[in-house]
């Protein structure tokens, strides 16, 4: 959102952001930033690609297109949101990390009770899927990052155009890009150890690696959920 503000732009899904913000300061509200997953045709007013920007007005004139189930469900997701959002603030301020924004997806299942219901669907609050700094670096007026942010900004001064992978309509040059180029170990290290740092800080103790993820994975799933046969 910034390098757009930077160039001008004051409208983002539908809000209008006031002038005179600052790099990296502290907006006033949480502000709600809809997306499209996949790509969705015949809604009027948006674009028929994968991933882009919508407006809650988007969603309210077309919420079956959205598979909102009922339009006071879109009331239902956002406070999901602000909860959610504030839970793992909460949380990760008294560890002393700052969580800066952060993705949720929502999604229908029908409970016990047989009533249909509105919850968090995939990870959450993850550095994969959030930005998440170091307060007291903060306060200091450094970023640190303990997310996947970090690695981001080194693919994007690792690669001689960056906009390949910024710009949605680049996809083929991104996925050859991504066919044809080897990461330095290095790279990869770094973002390992973050995701292992911001873990360590979170639980409060050491993480032990696997030596056999994928095994570990197979036997949970058979074990405690009964989702692979023996």
């Amino acid at each position: 959102m910034w390098r757009a503000y930077e160039k001008g732009e004051r409208e983002f899904c539908g809000i209008t952001l006031p002038e005179g913000l600052k790099k990296d300061s502290k907006l006033d509200e949480i502000l709600i930033t809809p997306s499209t997953k996949g790509i969705l045709r015949g809604i009027p007013g948006v674009p028929e690609a994968d991933d882009v920007n919508i407006t809650r007005d988007n969603i309210s004139d077309n919420f079956a297109a959205f598979n909102f189930s009922n339009a006071a469900d879109i009331d239902g997701y956002e406070k999901l949101l602000k909860d959610g959002f504030s839970v793992i603030s909460d949380a990760l301020e008294a560890i002393d990390q700052t969580f800066v924004d952060t993705k949720f997806e929502f999604g229908y299942v029908t409970d016990s009770k047989g009533q249909e219901k509105l919850i968090y669907m995939d990870e959450v609050g993850t550095p994969d899927s959030s930005r998440i700094w170091d307060t007291k670096a903060y306060q200091e007026g450094k970023i640190v990052e303990n997310s996947k942010e970090g690695f981001r900004q080194f693919l994007l001064n690792h690669f001689p155009d960056p906009d390949i992978l910024l710009n949605k309509e680049r996809m083929p040059e991104r996925e050859a890009l991504a066919a044809d180029n080897e990461l330095p170990l290095s790279a990869l290290m770094d973002v390992s150890n973050t995701y292992i740092g911001i873990a360590e800080k979170i639980t409060g103790r050491n993480i032990e690696l696997s030596s056999n993820p994928k095994q570990e994975i197979i036997d949970i799933l058979r074990t405690h959920y009964d989702l692979i046969a023996d």
